[in-house]
């Protein structure tokens, strides 16, 4: 009990930090136009849409084959979790890549359902971008007569960022590799959810409240259940 409690000290500033930037990402796009600043240059007036939406390299490459690139990364560790049972030498890993494996899901599951259920729309079905939609902020109401949009968090960068779940898997016994695993994370997770914008499918807002959820999700399972006993 006292491992445990010393445990939740020691990390707690992951939960912190999260929280800490809440207030920050809000008022960010809340009260500027980064958003529409930052996904301009991929919006054509005259043609009223986004040229790159159906782009072979953007929609082939950087959306659906960076997705099986992360589900590929998913079944290798589910794959090395089934090997532990077989090479004896695997044995000790065994907690740490069920782990690594239900981590990664369950961040993806709560990203899909929190996208599920939210009423804002993708930049391309909005009006203003050639759509249907009007704006609306993280906290507002949609007019009566329009459907939720459904786009929010951004779930295609959120396939990147789910290996972050590789530094805290790692962080407590290999902590290079842990650092490796969340620059890697932050990386393809921006690069993903950039593609993204470039398509007009998310703001940038929708893909750092996709990463943020992404971190509560790991550091909340990582205290709750950790990689291994402590």
């Amino acid at each position: 009990m006292t491992g445990s409690w010393s445990h939740l000290r020691r990390n707690s500033w992951q939960l912190l930090l999260a929280l800490a930037l809440v207030p920050l990402l809000w008022m960010l796009f809340a009260f500027t136009p980064l958003d529409r600043i930052l996904i301009a240059p991929y919006y054509d007036a005259q043609a009223h849409g986004f040229p790159l939406r159906d782009n072979f390299f953007m929609q082939d490459v950087l959306h659906s084959g960076l997705k099986l690139v992360v589900v590929g990364i998913g079944i290798t560790v589910l794959g090395a979790f089934l090997l532990t049972f077989i090479v004896p030498q695997w044995t000790g890993q065994r907690r740490r890549l069920l782990w690594l494996f239900s981590a990664m899901a369950l961040a993806s599951l709560l990203v899909s359902l929190l996208k599920h259920a939210s009423t804002q729309h993708c930049p391309w079905d909005l009006a203003e971008y050639g759509g249907y939609a009007p704006y609306s902020g993280l906290f507002d109401a949609l007019p009566a007569n329009v459907t939720a949009g459904k786009c929010f968090p951004g779930g295609h960068a959120a396939g990147g960022f789910v290996l972050i779940a590789f530094y805290f898997a790692l962080r407590d016994v290999r902590p290079g590799y842990a650092r490796l695993g969340l620059a890697g994370g932050l990386l393809l997770g921006m690069l993903m959810g950039w593609a993204q914008m470039m398509r007009g499918a998310h703001f940038l807002s929708h893909n750092l409240w996709s990463a943020w959820v992404v971190w509560v999700c790991l550091a909340v399972y990582y205290q709750l259940l950790p990689p291994q006993p402590h």
